[in-house]
């Protein structure tokens, strides 16, 4: 009967230990990124690895950036989101994010307080703009963050709403540009087919009211032949792709341009680099 009961005992504990929530931890730390980044930099897209240091420990760290808005006129700033922040020498769970808006303007703000307000119309917002060794950012990691996985992908057809307008419910076709990791294995493979379903058009308008195409769903075959469904809403807009368009220098006319007619979205696969990034569950 002692024994029963001893039993009886340690197999409630069990079961409570198996029931019980693995409480949440977290670490707070300084970081500073190993190389600059920069939301002025064309090259630098959503999906793209970077790197910081510890500010403490010196020790790596490698995050993924989830979300880039660029500046805009009337002094909008910039802003950035780096996920899945983790250390890359520990074989832990813990990972972190950071959202960073633009440096303040400060010709804009001079002008907004003199009421110069033509003027301030045509002044971009600041960019976010991280320095190695200049630029510290607290973080705080914890093991209960799932981290993100993130499918890169290209257009391989021209989308347009001046040429061959693309409408609603219409399939777009992208690429698949990196090996799709799921529990240590691939899951969708790099050159897969991926198609985006349009549920969204708004032609464009006067005065920085840019044209836009929705995306709020994706379709993609995975490793074993599965359909699968990837609920990641994308937005095109014909003012924020101006960036991955032809040189730096040259975008200024197509900037001040949109001060009196918004933007057409107009992506050529042959000619235009442009990426986008989309987030399994």
């Amino acid at each position: 009967m002692k024994f029963y009961n001893f039993a009886k005992i340690i197999l409630i504990f069990s079961l409570f230990c198996f029931v019980l929530p693995i409480k949440a931890e977290e670490r707070m730390i300084t970081i500073t990124p190993i190389k600059k980044i920069s939301t002025a930099n064309k090259n630098l897209q959503e999906g793209d690895i970077v790197t910081f240091q510890d500010v403490n420990s010196q020790k790596t760290l490698e995050g993924i950036i989830k979300k880039i808005t660029p500046n805009g006129f009337m002094g909008k700033k910039a802003t950035l989101i780096i996920t899945n922040i983790h250390y890359l020498d520990f074989l832990d769970n813990y990972f972190g994010q950071i959202y960073i808006n633009g440096n303040e303007h400060e010709t804009y703000g001079n002008l907004a307080n003199m009421g110069i307000v033509p003027a301030i119309e045509l002044i971009r917002g600041g960019e976010v703009n991280l320095i190695p060794q200049k630029t510290e950012l607290t973080v705080f990691l914890n093991n209960s963050q799932k981290p993100d996985i993130p499918i890169k992908i290209s257009p391989i057809q021209r989308i347009s709403t001046t040429h061959d307008e693309t409408e609603i419910n219409d399939k777009l076709k992208f690429i698949v540009e990196n090996d799709v990791y799921k529990n240590n294995k691939i899951y969708i493979k790099k050159g897969s087919t991926i198609y985006g379903i349009v549920d969204y058009v708004s032609d464009n308008g006067w005065s920085y009211d840019n044209a836009e195409i929705n995306i709020k769903y994706f379709k993609v075959k995975t490793q074993d032949n599965k359909i699968l469904t990837i609920n990641s809403p994308i937005t095109i807009n014909g003012f924020e792709i101006l960036k991955y368009k032809g040189k730096r220098f040259l975008q200024f006319f197509n900037y001040i341009g949109a001060n009196y007619r918004g933007k057409e979205v107009e992506i050529i696969p042959q000619q235009d680099n442009i990426k986008y990034t989309l987030w399994l569950d």
